[in-house]
């Protein structure tokens, strides 16, 4: 990892995340430096590998408490046109819920993530602007995103798999304070990306709705996730430096 500041670099085997640090004031805000910064990073980004970008506050939300970031959303835009590198899938939290995210750019499907339900005690609700449960897929008025899927009122976490021609991400839910901490963690939502054509396959999404309350169990199309405590991964509009080498 190549760590100048409070934002990084991380470097893996098919991988490359680039994580901003946009923690403070609401909505995120970087100086010219880290501006500067993330530029030459995407474009020094291997092109053999998925490219993620992280960020605390979330592009797109559909949340009551803290909803989308129109700031983070001129930034990475104005990066992708400077640079000529779209990121393989944008990963925010700061919302404490679980979103999905499509967005349809330049002949390629463009995940947006919010993992921020992975502990925090308070869940943020979803709007009941466009009904609730949500009606699932939902062109979101005004933008150029697909809500895909969702869950407000469970923790959980998201599980990456990153191979030479594709990123899939899993996401699980887990029991609430007042259940058996021993019942098993339930798989809620999961998409595979392309990294060659760069479009979403073999990931269907709910059809009607994600209730809310409890998800049934996981699809025989997908592991159980392991028994032991999983990692984490893990931020208002329509309401609702290089890089080191290795020694």
């Amino acid at each position: 990892m190549t760590q100048p500041n409070v934002y990084f670099t991380l470097e893996a085997p098919f991988l490359t995340i680039v994580g901003l640090y946009t923690n403070v004031p609401e909505g995120g805000r970087l100086d010219d430096n880290q501006i500067a910064w993330f530029h030459s990073e995407l474009a020094a980004a291997p092109t053999d590998k998925a490219l993620i970008v992280a960020m605390h506050h979330p592009i797109h939300s559909l949340d009551t408490h803290h909803g989308s970031s129109d700031y983070m959303a001129q930034i990475l835009d104005a990066a992708i046109r400077e640079t000529g590198r779209t990121p393989d899938a944008v990963f925010a939290a700061h919302v404490h819920n679980y979103q999905r995210f499509t967005r349809s750019t330049g002949g390629r499907d463009l995940p947006y993530i919010v993992a921020g339900g992975g502990g925090y005690w308070n869940l943020h609700y979803m709007t009941k602007d466009y009904g609730y449960p949500i009606p699932l897929p939902l062109a979101v008025p005004g933008t150029d995103v697909t809500l895909e899927g969702y869950m407000d009122n469970r923790h959980g976490y998201m599980r990456l798999e990153v191979t030479a021609r594709s990123l899939t991400g899993d996401y699980y839910t887990v029991p609430r304070p007042q259940e058996p901490w021993g019942n098993p963690a339930e798989h809620l939502d999961s998409f595979t990306l392309d990294l060659k054509s760069h479009r979403l396959a073999g990931s269907p999404a709910p059809t009607s709705s994600m209730p809310h309350g409890d998800t049934g169990a996981p699809p025989a199309s997908r592991p159980s996730p392991p028994t032991e405590t999983a990692p984490d991964t893990a931020a208002k509009r329509p309401k609702g430096s290089r890089r080191k080498k290795s020694s």
